[in-house]
């Protein structure tokens, strides 16, 4: 070791970071409760809609249960090996799975469903409320739609409008009832562990939502802004609570984090009790990194030193002259 008498402080951010990436896999256990409900159809709609007819299975749709189904029977052959006593290093092995999946499956206590893609809502969502204003005003044209939007700050292209507005074209056009809107476990950790000052308004009403589908999240909240607190509170004390508390909070990602925490408490507890901080030392970090992908192809390390080296000018070479 270099500095033998040096005091190891931990990074801030990367104790929120880490935080949050706990309460994302506690989310992730409870992905089917991070859903929005929807507002249900009226009974003079249900009473016109059809339903459509049912398709038969597609090519693609059969494989998709064969593999639904091989995943189903592997599952289950991890859950009877870890029923009879065998551990996950030895399940590994004998079935060829990579441990973080066989620890994952268990620890969901069910077997694990694929998640359907989380899509971003296009660009033009933004301004629904506006685009069906103007078309029940009487203005059906995209492009106009598309240059009103566009000085209101919308930077998406107009066939995107066009997209938007084309299910209002269609003649006695009957909205169907959506799907419940999924959030991302990622998503919704990085709302539960921000703190309340920089939450938008929008994104208050979504948490709101959220924990009515899952109560569990308010109790991480409370975990999370706890710990922020106790970052910030230049008390050693404070924080040996905390980590005590999350100790017996009963959610198992928190419990591991907490643990974690236990074992490097001194640079932890620096953290908290002295200014100290390796921030200067991450911007460098990012800063080389930034550089290094901006030259990756184009130039060597010659170029690489003089951008990252503070500048020292050279001396002048003498220059010989032809006699």
């Amino acid at each position: 070791m270099g500095a033998p008498d040096a005091t190891q402080v931990a990074d801030r951010f990367h104790l929120v970071l880490n935080m949050s990436a706990a309460i994302e896999r506690a989310l992730e256990e409870r992905s089917s409760q991070l859903q929005l409900p929807v507002a249900k159809p009226s009974a003079t709609e249900q009473a016109q809609s059809e339903d459509p007819p049912q398709s038969q299975a597609t090519l693609q749709e059969t494989r998709k249960q064969q593999r639904r189904q091989r995943r189903l029977e592997r599952y289950e052959q991890v859950v009877q090996l870890h029923r009879e006593g065998h551990s996950q290093k030895a399940i590994s092995q004998a079935l060829e799975i990579q441990r973080k999946t066989i620890r994952r499956w268990l620890r969901t206590g069910q077997f694990p469903e694929r998640k359907r893609p989380v899509r971003r809502p296009p660009k033009v969502q933004e301004f629904a409320e506006y685009l069906q204003r103007r078309w029940v005003e009487g203005c059906h044209n995209a492009t106009k739609l598309f240059q009103e939007i566009r000085s209101q700050g919308y930077r998406g292209q107009r066939s995107m409008v066009a997209q938007y507005v084309s299910v209002w074209r269609r003649p006695c056009h009957l909205s169907r009832p959506d799907r419940p809107r999924r959030i991302a476990p990622r998503q919704a950790a990085i709302l539960t562990t921000k703190s309340p000052d920089r939450l938008a308004q929008e994104q208050r009403s979504l948490l709101d939502r959220l924990s009515i589908s899952c109560p569990e999240l308010l109790w991480m909240r409370t975990l999370a802004l706890d710990f922020r607190d106790g970052l910030a509170s230049n008390d050693g004390q404070q924080m040996r609570c905390w980590i005590h508390g999350a100790k017996q909070c009963g959610i198992g990602s928190l419990v591991r984090f907490a643990f974690g925490l236990q074992k490097d408490l001194s640079a932890v507890l620096a953290a908290v009790e002295t200014p100290w901080s390796n921030g200067q030392v991450e911007g460098q970090i990012n800063r080389l990194k930034t550089i290094k992908r901006q030259m990756y192809g184009r130039a060597g390390f010659p170029l690489l030193r003089a951008r990252i080296l503070p500048y020292a000018p050279l001396a002048p070479l003498a220059v010989q002259r032809a006699p």
